[in-house]
């Protein structure tokens, strides 16, 4: 997931908001590595099912930085976005997951554009993974600082809680309550699109059957179905 002995410059939280109407991302925690790659950090307590987007639109903003006007697009800086979630969100029991894209039709060919989207579940058992994880899961868990790499997140987010400018780096009141109200709904739709694959499942309809009812019901695409079913199946 991370190299290995990789020294990381963290800065303190990052605000991109520089937009009225467009969303901008606020970074938690923003850094750079030795080798130019830019690191975006964000701590995540709940599952909104939105995470993938999410990285996205945090990709997007980090991309601005990674190559300079005049420079080859050989020349593109790495940009990695990690997000430190409390709980598994696949429901897979992996400690960590990469989200990569691939060529439609071969899954064995990787596409290589530049960005790491990795998502980690600090639940997760921290003995199966390289030292430098290992530091980080133990760091988020528990607050224990056990090397540079931890002492270096440490201070970026000591920084953060001191900052007496958090008026500019948080969300108003207007942003926290849409965005409050949005997951609300979400959860609500989530929750219903779940109980109706149960009891399409005690009607015995297959895979196929409870995915084409979701299409045809609850106006989702082929893919969103099938994410939700796989969701609620792996839950079962």
């Amino acid at each position: 997931m991370l190299k290995s002995g990789t020294l990381i410059t963290v800065k303190r939280e990052a605000d991109k908001k520089k937009n009225a109407v467009y969303h901008g991302p606020r970074f938690d925690v923003y850094a750079e590595d030795e080798h130019g790659t830019i690191y975006d950090l964000e701590m995540q307590n709940q599952n909104h099912h939105d995470i993938e987007k999410r990285m996205a639109i945090y990709q997007g903003n980090l991309e601005k930085q990674a190559l300079y006007a005049g420079q080859s697009f050989s020349d593109r800086r790495q940009t990695v976005v990690l997000f430190l979630c409390d709980h598994d969100v696949y429901n897979l029991n992996r400690v960590h997951y990469q989200l990569i894209p691939q060529l439609v039709g071969y899954p064995e060919i990787l596409v290589d554009n530049g960005e790491t989207n990795v998502i980690v579940n600090l639940k997760g058992d921290a003995s199966k993974q390289a030292a430098l994880n290992q530091e980080m899961l133990t760091y988020f868990n528990d607050g224990t600082v056990t090397g540079k790499f931890s002492a270096a997140l440490d201070r970026a987010v000591r920084e953060v809680k001191n900052d007496v400018k958090k008026g500019e780096n948080y969300m108003t009141i207007e942003e926290y309550a849409a965005r409050q109200s949005a997951y609300a709904r979400e959860e609500e739709r989530a929750e219903k699109e779940a109980q109706t694959i149960k009891g399409l499942v005690t009607l015995n309809l297959d895979k196929d059957q409870i995915i084409k009812f979701l299409i045809d019901n609850f106006n989702l695409d082929k893919q969103e179905a099938l994410a939700a079913y796989e969701r609620v199946m792996a839950t079962a």
